[in-house]
Parts: C-alpha cells; sequence; structure tokens
C-alpha cells in the first residue's frame, strides 16, 4: 500500500515537473511566436508591397505595349491597303506599256524614258510598302512576344505572392495547433490537480510558510509509513528470535574478531558478523576517534549508512575510513558553527596538501567534511560567491527571540524563519555589564555576578537547577567558572569533566531553557577579545543553545568598541528586543 502511494506520489511529482517545464517553454514559445510572427508579417506585407508594385509595373507596361500594338496594327493595315494599290497601279502602267518598243526607243526616246521612270518610281514604291511591312511585321510580333511575357510575369508574381501567404498562414496554423496542444495539456492537469489529494510545493506561499511547508506527504501517507515500520519491526524480532544462535555466534565473533582476521576468509566472516550485528542494533553511534578501532577489519562498501552529525566540526581526514567503508552517506552539519579543530599549523597542513598535489579545498584550516559534501550536492544554495550551502534547512524551532535574531542576523544574512507558533517564542537576553582583571582572560568579579545569578535563579525555582548552561569561547575562563560554582553545587560532572559547564566547543549540538555566555577578557587582553567576536560562529554557537533565555556576561564598552559586527550587532538587537518588550509592557 505504501509503495502504491509513494508511487503516486512520484510519478505526480515527475507529471508537475514536466508540466513546469511545459509552462516555461510554453511561456517561451508564445513569446518567441508573436516574435517571429510579427517579424514573418513585416516580410510578407513588405513582399506583398513590392508584388503589388510590380504588378502595377506589369499592367502599365502592358497597356503600353497594348497601345502601341494597336497603333502597328492600324500602320500594318495601312500599309497593306497602300501596298494593294501600289500593286495595282504597277499593274496599270505595266499594261500601258507603249508597242514597238524598240521601235518608240528610236523615233519617240523621250516618251519611253517618261514610261520607264514611272514604272521604276512606281516599283520603288512598292518595294518601300513591302519593306516598311515587314519591319512592323517583325515589330508587331516582338510586341506580341513582350505581352506574352508580360502576362507570364505577372501570373508568377500573383503564383509567388498568393504561395508566400498561404506559407505564412500555414505555419501560423501549425503554431497556433502546437501550443494549443500544450496549453490543453497544462490545463488538464490544472484541472486535476485541484482535486488531488497530494500536497505539492506551493511557490505562491510567501517565504515564511513556504519554508515551514511540508509538501508531498498526506497523513494517510505517514499513517502507513508508521504501519509499515511497526510490521518491519515485528518481523525483524521474529526472525531475530528464530536465528538467536547466529546472532550469539556473530557476537563472539565480532568481541574475537583477532581470532578470525589471520584465517582464509577472515574479513568476509568478520563481515558477516558485523551484518548481524547491525540488523539487530540498526543504529550504532561511535565517533571518528574510536572507528578506526571498531570497523578496522571491515572493508569498502561494508556499512550500509553512514550518517554524520555535527560535520562542520569534523575534519576531512577524520571521517575518510568512515566514508571509504559505507555504500550510502549522509552528513548533516553547519559551518556557520564551530570550525574543526585543528591540531596541525595551517601551514603545515598547506605544505602536505601541496607535496600530495591535493586541492586546498580538502585540505586547509576552513575544511570540514561538511564543506566537502556541500560542494559535491547537486541542490543548495549559493550563500556568497565562493560558498555552496547543500540543501539549507531554513528552519529553526529551538530558540525564542532575540536568540534566533542574533543568529539570524550574523550568521545566516536573515534567511532563517522561526519555526515556533507566535505565542511561544517571546524570550529573554541581556548583556549584563561586568568589568574587573583578567588573569588569562578569567575575570573573577564576572565569575561573582554569575554564582549570583544562578544562586538567587535556583533559590527561586529549583528545578532550574537542569536547565542552565555556562559557556565561555575559553577553556580557562571555563575551567575557573566550574570551580567557582562548586561552591553553590551547581557544577555537574562526569568522569571527572563538567557537563553543564564549558567552552562553546563542547556545547554544539546541546541546549538548555538557560544559557549564560561568559566571554572574560579585559583592556589588557583585547586580542582574545577580538578572536571571540572576529567571526560569527562562536557567537552562533553560544546564543542557539538557549531556547527561552540567554545572558551575555562581559565588559560591554570593550566588545562595543573592538569595531567587531559580531559584537555590534548582538548589542544592538539584544538593546532593540528589549526596548520593545518594555514598550508593549507600558
Amino acid at each position: 500500500k505504501l509503495k502504491v502511494e509513494r508511487d503516486k506520489v512520484e510519478k505526480y511529482s515527475q507529471k508537475l515537473y514536466k508540466i513546469r517545464k511545459l509552462k516555461i517553454n510554453y511561456i517561451n514559445q508564445v513569446k518567441e511566436f508573436e516574435n517571429e510572427k510579427t517579424e514573418k508579417h513585416k516580410v510578407l506585407t513588405s513582399n506583398e508591397k513590392e508584388a503589388k508594385a510590380e504588378l502595377e509595373r506589369l499592367r502599365e507596361e502592358e497597356l503600353k505595349f497594348q497601345k502601341v500594338l494597336s497603333n502597328v496594327s492600324v500602320e500594318l493595315e495601312n500599309l497593306s491597303r497602300a501596298e494593294v494599290q501600289a500593286e495595282r497601279n504597277y499593274h496599270v502602267l505595266t499594261s500601258q506599256k507603249p508597242s514597238f518598243l524598240w521601235f518608240q526607243k528610236i523615233f519617240n526616246k523621250s516618251k519611253v524614258e517618261h514610261y520607264f521612270k514611272k514604272l521604276n518610281s512606281v516599283n520603288e514604291h512598292l518595294n518601300d510598302l513591302t519593306q516598311q511591312k515587314t519591319t512592323l511585321t517583325n515589330d508587331y510580333r516582338q510586341l506580341e512576344k513582350h505581352l506574352a511575357k508580360n502576362a507570364v510575369n505577372k501570373e508568377y508574381t500573383q503564383k509567388q505572392m498568393m504561395e508566400r501567404k498561404s506559407t505564412y498562414e500555414r505555419w501560423v496554423n501549425a503554431k497556433n495547433n502546437d501550443l494549443g496542444k500544450m496549453k490543453k495539456e497544462i490545463d488538464a492537469f490544472e484541472k486535476n490537480k485541484s482535486q488531488n489529494e497530494i500536497k505539492e510545493i506551493d511557490f505562491s506561499l510567501s517565504y515564511e510558510e513556504l519554508q515551514k511547508s511540508n509538501p508531498w506527504f498526506t497523513k494517510e501517507f505517514r499513517i502507513l509509513q508508521s504501519e509499515l515500520f511497526i510490521s518491519a519491526l515485528k518481523v525483524r524480532k521474529q526472525f531475530l528470535n528464530e536465528n538467536v544462535r547466529n546472532l550469539k555466534a556473530a557476537r563472539i565473533i565480532w568481541n574475537k574478531q583477532s581470532n578470525y582476521i589471520a584465517k582464509e576468509n577472515g574479513h568476509e566472516i568478520i563481515s558477516e558478523a558485523w551484518q548481524w550485528i547491525n540488523f539487530a542494533v540498526p543504529v550504532i553511534s561511535t565517533t571518528f576517534a574510536s572507528f578506526g578501532r571498531m570497523f578496522k577489519n571491515l572493508k569498502e562498501n561494508s556499512i550500509g549508512n553512514l550518517f554524520i552529525d555535527e560535520a562542520g566540526q569534523a575534519l576531512p581526514q577524520a571521517s575518510v575510513g568512515a566514508i571509504f567503508r559505507s555504500k550510502k552517506v549522509m552528513v548533516v552539519g553547519d559551518p556557520s558553527q564551530i570550525r574543526p579543530v585543528l591540531n596541525l599549523d595551517p601551514n603545515v597542513l598547506t605544505l602536505i596538501g601541496r607535496h600530495y598535489n591535493v586541492d586546498e579545498k580538502f585540505v586547509s584550516a576552513n575544511a570540514s567534511t561538511q564543506t566537502i559534501v556541500d560542494d559535491t550536492s547537486q541542490y543548495g544554495f549559493q550563500k556568497n560567491e565562493d560558498e555552496w550551502i547543500g540543501i539549507p534547512l531554513w528552519v529553526h524551532r529551538r530558540s525564542n527571540y532575540p536568540m534566533f535574531t542574533i543568529s539570524n542576523e550574523i550568521s545566516y544574512d536573515g534567511l532563517m524563519v522561526q519555526g515556533k507558533n507566535e505565542d511561544e517564542v517571546q524570550g529573554r537576553s541581556e548583556w549584563l555589564h561586568c568589568v574587573g582583571k583578567a588573569n588569562d582572560k578569567y575575570v573573577k568579579e564576572q565569575a561573582e555576578l554569575l554564582k549570583k545569578q544562578i544562586t538567587e535563579r535556583i533559590q527561586a525555582n529549583t528545578d532550574l537547577a537542569d536547565d542552565i548552561y555556562v559557556i565561555s569561547p575559553f577553556r580557562n575562563v571555563a575551567y575557573q567558572i566550574a570551580r567557582v560554582l562548586d561552591e553553590i553545587t551547581f557544577t555537574k560532572r562526569k568522569e571527572g569533566k563538567p557537563i553543564n559547564v564549558g567552552t562553546v566547543h563542547t556545547f554544539q549540538g546541546k541546549e538548555a531553557k538557560i544559557v549564560y555566555f561568559v566571554l572574560g577578557t579585559d583592556s589588557n587582553s583585547c586580542g582574545a577579545a577580538k578572536w571571540a567576536v572576529s567571526e560569527p560562529n562562536i557567537m552562533n554557537v553560544a546564543a542557539t543553545r538557549a531556547k527561552e533565555e540567554f545572558y551575555i556576561i562581559g565588559d560591554k564598552k570593550l566588545y562595543a568598541s573592538l569595531g567587531s559586527d559580531v559584537a555590534n550587532k548582538t548589542i544592538s538587537i539584544i538593546n532593540d528586543y528589549n526596548n520593545a518588550c518594555n514598550r508593549l509592557r507600558k
């Protein structure tokens, strides 16, 4: 049932993705079509204008040819009549030829000469008329050819004009048809979409609501998911119950790996023992420091799933062994919180990177497992030119205001969203100004103020003893404060180490209702003070350990004078918040 539901959602999401691409394509094609149609219509109009001008020219040329042809035709008729008359005159003249021409040539020479002169004149006139008729006939034929060619040109121009118009109309119709099909598919999806129970991502929501939304999953899906999980646990329990001997054998092998590793198939035996143990205990927690000892005999891809938490604090080289042995890896962390603690000098690390030709993003003081995995993530957020965040989760559900605001402003460019309800987000915060002479950054007066604050809080409500953390950027300050708070039996220890008093680095990933952040330092230890607020990471972690109340104890004037954006923004946010709360109370 769950698979059917999941496949349905998957199929719908793929269809949605296709429709979104189709919508973008449709909008682009409509714009492109309109632009292309405008251009093609301009060309068509221009061609039609040219064609009409050409047809008008051919029409005028035709009329001119017809007029000339008509004139030539009249001239030919006149010439034909004149030729007939000339031929008649010639025959009449030849019929008047003098008799006894030889005799007349001797005795009446002038008469004969006059006759021949007249005969030659008539003959020449006849020949001239014949020549003119031949020339005009040729001209007539040429004009007829021109007229025929003119008619062909007219027909071709008209045909070309009609073909261009027809081609344009066919193109417009084809495009409209294609766009109509796309629109029909989009409309059909939108119609069915309103009847769909699947909650897809709604980009019309405000940024805050969009970040808090839970798309794709219905209540029924979650119920089925839970039922399947419970059923799977039952199957697993039954299977383990029926194979308890194998599980015991696996435990023995795992605990005595040295006895088996030397065997021919030692790695396979230990790997199978691990699979049984991991089947019985699906989630096994460890640190990178002990991972090498625990899994030294496992080969590549032996572990199904590796989850690395607080990966922003993990050195890349520390996680290599675990990643190498795992099929799938999920890395969770925040580069804006505490960075990895590097035991080597950064310059030595740079030399190692150069020697092995390893890029600085893998081997540097700022590199962490999180930054490297972020860099490979297909999905994410470009925080700035040099930083790519893989799949950021912006909804914050731990800290009330103003701790949320401090963190959001100094580390996340205001992109975080408050996940709590409006009626439960008002917290308390104050910068408790306290000065004194520092000894290795520890200020006795600040410790005494802290002891007084905690004493009063616990006297008023004894249950608060378990809800208070004391944090400092500096190890010596944390150590000395833990000793001072021993006087009021506040400091709790586990295996000799304080668990409710410590440095910021030791408290990442933890939370408490109330947090006191003791800065220490004085005007003679400005360098240490600057380090504490040079980057937002330390203040970000300290502020977000507190769920409801956050108090800073330190020389407020000193930190305000350092020119630190982190310190100045924190002071400003706390002041603005308290002023707003005071106005509301009034």
